[in-house]
């Protein structure tokens, strides 16, 4: 099994994986973030402080394996509860043809992703503290990462989506399979086990789409 590191190995094994040549500056973005997550974000408890020797595997290449479900036509994402920025930064550094925001209801993390926002320079970021609930259903795609059980991501996911979005959920990072509920009536689930030879552990995928 390879073990994903912030090495040119590293980021060539994961741009194979997701089908994407990362480019010089997208590495280098990758690279600071993953920096500032452990000079900054860890120390102010956006993270927790023992992930300094395991960032790139769980947190930068984990936040990456969600572009595995974005729609190639999405044009805008909201991720939901996503904190100091994961998996949105990543993947806003990943996919800058798309337009990310990340909203949480806490002040001090979303003061945390603006400074992240700012320090990277993304002009294809924003971020909001408020509660998904106060969302219009205007996005294309929805992320949690693991910010709310799978029955209340189905809810959310409804909520700030059009009738045609999809809602994506990392479930789980251990090896055995995760239980998923049945989806809500009007919900289709669809759970992939992803990244198997690429990270440390698997990623546990589940795709939502109105039926």
């Amino acid at each position: 099994m390879f073990h994903v590191e912030h090495t040119t190995r590293g980021f060539d094994a994961v741009g194979n994986w997701l089908g994407i040549d990362l480019d010089t500056d997208q590495r280098v973005a990758l690279r600071r973030f993953e920096r500032w997550l452990d000079e900054e974000a860890a120390p102010a408890g956006g993270i927790g402080p023992a992930e300094g020797n395991r960032l790139f595997d769980r947190h930068i290449a984990d936040s990456l394996a969600f572009q595995l479900g974005i729609p190639r036509n999405a044009r805008s994402v909201v991720d939901v509860g996503g904190g100091v920025g994961l998996p949105s930064i990543p993947l806003a550094i990943l996919r800058p043809d798309i337009e990310f925001a990340l909203v949480d209801r806490s002040q001090r993390r979303t003061d945390l992703a603006a400074r992240a926002m700012k320090i990277l320079g993304l002009s294809n970021y924003s971020v909001l503290t408020t509660d998904v609930s106060t969302l219009d259903p205007s996005y294309d795609v929805a992320l949690f990462r693991a910010s709310l059980p799978i029955r209340l991501a189905a809810n959310a996911f409804v909520t700030c989506t059009k009738p045609s979005g999809v809602g994506l959920l990392g479930v789980s990072r251990k090896r055995d399979r995760p239980t998923v509920p049945s989806a809500p009536e009007g919900i289709t689930f669809a759970l992939s086990l992803e990244g198997d030879r690429i990270l440390e552990s698997p990623f546990w995928l589940l795709v939502m789409r109105c039926s």
